[in-house]
């Protein structure tokens, strides 16, 4: 396995998806739960902008870049990974790992178009998975216990959080300790993996964040310099 990166000064790991796969399959087999987020652009964009989530994202267990655009921020140049955040390798594993052994999957997510828009996407993508019970998360803390309850109830092995940031990763920060389940996995809203067959639209929306990401980039790498010059 490789060590970390750094985007807009917020820490990742720099694993291919195969050694990701393998930390989350130990994760499977130990307890207490373990927390894994795939990070989206839209997610590191908000990080660098709001207080408190780059802080959340470095808590959890694993950081990996869901998006190539994130790795070529990070001056990655390793092919593989490249195509393996292109082609969501990673998440389509876990996925897999999933359906392969008949799991136990709770969902989280913000509204409930959005649980039906997931639920149908794994009932038809990946049929061995089994959905134990889902829940839309308000914006508050107001119904903590009522959702840990459910899912400890519900006796899953893992929780799928398709929300929006930093909401998503605030929950699992006031949550973590009070979850029965395996594994965590934060995938946001701006997943690639369930948007490769929508529309134009969705695409060209995707591409102007990448390039605001890279503008970013910019002008964040040009301040370092800057400062490093002032210091000279």
């Amino acid at each position: 396995m490789d060590g970390k990166m750094n985007v807009l000064n917020v820490q990742l790991d720099d694993y291919t998806a195969k050694d990701a796969m393998k930390a989350v399959t130990e994760y499977m087999h130990t307890e207490p739960v373990n927390t894994v987020e795939i990070l989206t652009v839209d997610i590191l964009m908000k990080a660098a902008q709001t207080e408190g989530l780059k802080e959340d994202i470095e808590q959890l267990d694993l950081v990996i870049a869901g998006d190539e655009s994130i790795l070529e921020a990070a001056e990655v140049t390793e092919k593989k990974k490249l195509q393996e955040a292109h082609n969501q390798v990673f998440m389509k594993l876990v996925f897999h790992y999933f359906h392969k052994n008949r799991s136990r999957v709770f969902l989280l997510t913000d509204l409930p178009e959005e649980t039906q828009k997931l639920e149908q996407f794994l009932q038809s993508e990946y049929t061995g998975i089994q959905i134990a019970g889902t829940a839309c998360v308000p914006e508050d803390e107001s119904a903590d216990d009522l959702i840990t309850n459910q899912i400890n109830g519900a006796e899953v092995d893992c929780v799928l959080s398709s929300m929006v940031s930093p909401k998503q990763e605030e929950f699992i920060r006031r949550c973590k300790n009070l979850l029965n389940t395996r594994l965590w996995l934060g995938i946001g809203t701006e997943s690639g993996i369930m948007t490769q067959k929508e529309t134009w639209r969705v695409r060209f929306r995707e591409f102007l964040i990448r390039k605001i990401l890279k503008r970013e980039v910019e002008k964040d790498k040009k301040k370092v310099s800057n400062n490093f010059q002032l210091e000279k």
